[in-house]
């Protein structure tokens, strides 16, 4: 009878990575954890085999290794291998921060690498940082927690650490299997890492399409509302992931408009009827950053220069006065405007 911290004889799993002859494992058919690392010789024994090779079986305690996972641009199942339990959750960056140990408050943080979608165990148990951080402790009962085999506390969210978002999601069995979908960089950008590779992220066959909008944008650092996906009616009008047609492994096309550029009218406050200049700003510019962009123009003193809504020749009201943190638009101002 097999202990119940080992693989099974013919147990199947899937490789998630193989490190100095020690395969980190999600277990797909068979008795035994759920993931974890096993050795994959001892000694000159073979203790899991390819499940594609034509070898012998393996020796009484071995498993059968199925094919590492297949790449981004080929499509496989997405609930094959998938299970999930209570506390568990998933990474969305490729990286798990981890404070080891059981007294969340050292600060020792070990920055860990890991694939999108990958799960990690917690007990749920949540401790919240002075400085705003959230984490979880990791559950350790079965072994590998997908963030190392030891103690320690995984952080959700936090300032602090670069990351643009959170870096675990929760998981939920009754959402069923997750998407990873892709994400290219748009050209001359980078994503939150600094690199210029496409970023894949987790969603649900249930996630807004919105939303798939908005963390493209916080991946890439980009303006909100900037992101515009690509794919034809299908993908503009549908609501979810699942009404988009999306499946794991795809890549989300999108462009990326950024706001309206309009010109404004700036006419001479001593001749009336006089053009002064053309006032280039975006649709996205508040009143301070064109009374800046101004005073550069014209050479006027920020400290004495007050945009309001007024007429040459015309006494200023006192309610004409224009909130500097409103943007132009919102002040009625378009295109061609004086």
């Amino acid at each position: 009878e097999h202990l119940a911290d080992r693989l099974a004889t013919g147990a199947l799993v899937e490789e998630l990575e193989l490190v100095d002859g020690r395969l980190r494992y999600q277990k797909v058919s068979g008795g035994g954890p759920a993931t974890g690392w096993v050795s994959v010789n001892l000694k000159d024994k073979a203790l899991l085999v390819r499940a594609a090779a034509a070898a012998p079986a393996p020796e009484a305690g071995g498993a059968v290794a199925a094919p590492a996972p297949a790449a981004a641009d080929e499509k496989k199942p997405p609930d094959q291998g998938w299970s999930v339990k209570e506390g568990d959750y998933y990474v969305t960056l490729g990286v798990v921060f981890k404070k080891p140990g059981t007294d969340p408050e050292t600060g020792k943080i070990l920055k860990l690498s890991r694939k999108v979608g990958a799960v990690v165990h917690t007990t749920g148990k949540i401790w919240k940082s002075p400085k705003g951080g959230i984490w979880v402790e990791l559950d350790t009962s079965s072994g590998d927690t997908g963030a190392g085999e030891k103690p320690g506390y995984a952080m959700i969210d936090g300032p602090g650490c670069g990351t643009p978002g959170p870096c675990l999601q929760k998981a939920d069995a009754q959402d069923g299997p997750p998407v990873i979908l892709r994400a290219a960089a748009p050209s001359g950008t980078k994503a939150w890492d600094g690199t210029e590779t496409a970023k894949e992220f987790v969603v649900l066959p249930k996630t807004p399409m919105q939303e798939v909008k908005l963390v493209i944008e916080m991946l890439f650092g980009l303006a909100a509302g900037s992101v515009h996906l690509s794919g034809g009616d299908k993908v503009a009008g549908a609501a979810t992931v699942k009404e988009a047609g999306l499946r794991d492994g795809d890549q989300v096309g999108f462009e990326v408009k950024g706001p309206k550029a309009i010109n404004l009218i700036v006419m001479s406050p001593l001749e009336e009827g006089v053009k002064l200049l053309d006032l280039p700003i975006r649709e996205d510019w508040t009143v301070a950053q064109a009374k800046s962009a101004l005073c550069s123009a014209t050479g006027l003193k920020k400290g004495s220069t007050m945009m309001a809504k007024g007429k040459m020749g015309e006494r200023v009201k006192e309610d004409a006065t224009l909130p500097e943190n409103e943007l132009v638009v919102q002040c009625g101002y378009k295109e061609g405007d004086e």
